[in-house]
Parts: C-alpha cells; sequence; structure tokens
C-alpha cells in the first residue's frame, strides 16, 4: 500500500451488515468525557479568570483546526496533502490532544461509519438522525457494536 492508499472496513463474513448492530454503554468512554466535563465546570468555576477563558478557546480552535480537522481528518484519513513527517506527527498528536481517540481510533470510527454509509440503509447510530441530545449521548457514550467483526486492512 502506498502513502494515498487508504485503508477500507472489510467484511469479515456474510452476517456483516451495516444495520444490524446495537448501541452499548462504554462506562470507560462514558467516564473520560465525563470527568473531563466535570473538571472544567468545576475547575472553570473556582478558578475562573477572563484571560484563561480567552486561551481556552484559542487552544480549542487551535487543536480542533489544525490537529483534529487537518491533521487527524484530511492529512492520516484521507492522505489529501502531503507534509514532512515531523509536521504530521505534529498534527496528529495536536488532533489526539482533542480527546476523542487516538490515530487508530479516529481512523476505525471514521471508516466504520464510512462503510456503514456507503449502504442504502445503516444503523441509526451512524446517520444522526435521531434528535440531538441522543445523538450527543451515543457518540460520547456509546459505541455501537455490530453483530458480527469488520476489520481495517
Amino acid at each position: 500500500m502506498n502513502a494515498h492508499e487508504i485503508p477500507r472496513m472489510q467484511l469479515q463474513d456474510e452476517q456483516t451488515n451495516p444495520e444490524a448492530g446495537r448501541v452499548v454503554w462504554s462506562p470507560v468512554k462514558s467516564l473520560w468525557f465525563t470527568a473531563h466535563a466535570l473538571v472544567a465546570l468545576i475547575g472553570g468555576y473556582f478558578t475562573f479568570q477572563f484571560q484563561a477563558v480567552i486561551f481556552a478557546l484559542c487552544f480549542t480552535a487551535f487543536t480542533l483546526c489544525l490537529g483534529h480537522s487537518i491533521g487527524l481528518h484530511r492529512l492520516l484519513i484521507h492522505r489529501s496533502f502531503e507534509c514532512p513527517r515531523w509536521l504530521e506527527y505534529f498534527l496528529v498528536h495536536l488532533g489526539t490532544v482533542v480527546g476523542m481517540a487516538g490515530p487508530f481510533g479516529i481512523l476505525y470510527m471514521h471508516d466504520i461509519r464510512d462503510w456503514a454509509q456507503r449502504h442504502e440503509r445503516c444503523h441509526r447510530h451512524f446517520t444522526h438522525q435521531n434528535p440531538i441530545w441522543r445523538d450527543g449521548l451515543w457518540q460520547l457514550h456509546c459505541p455501537c457494536s455490530a453483530r458480527s467483526s469488520t476489520e481495517i486492512l
């Protein structure tokens, strides 16, 4: 595989389909996001400063735009552009700082969602057609486990 090829989700057996699966609560994922939200809310309440809010907004924009959008999504997942290795590592590191997942986790989440959405019908977890509160709950706390497995090759 060359630098511009993108691995795709592959079926492990005929039973695998994009509609089958169930949304299950992940205590580890829940604890991760809830702990960060609580630290931000409680810590922000007791240590509030306008300069800190401005820094947090700038740092969030920096890591989301450069790290997640450009580093993880455009570069690592889609290989939309080439850059020096040090810059690739820096951008992917910034994307990891966002806290959604590491490089392999992001690749897996993106690829399984795209694989499911390329079909005529897929599980509601991948389509974002639920009310916003349910989509938010599912995306932050509940992965969708397939009835049969898939694998990135």
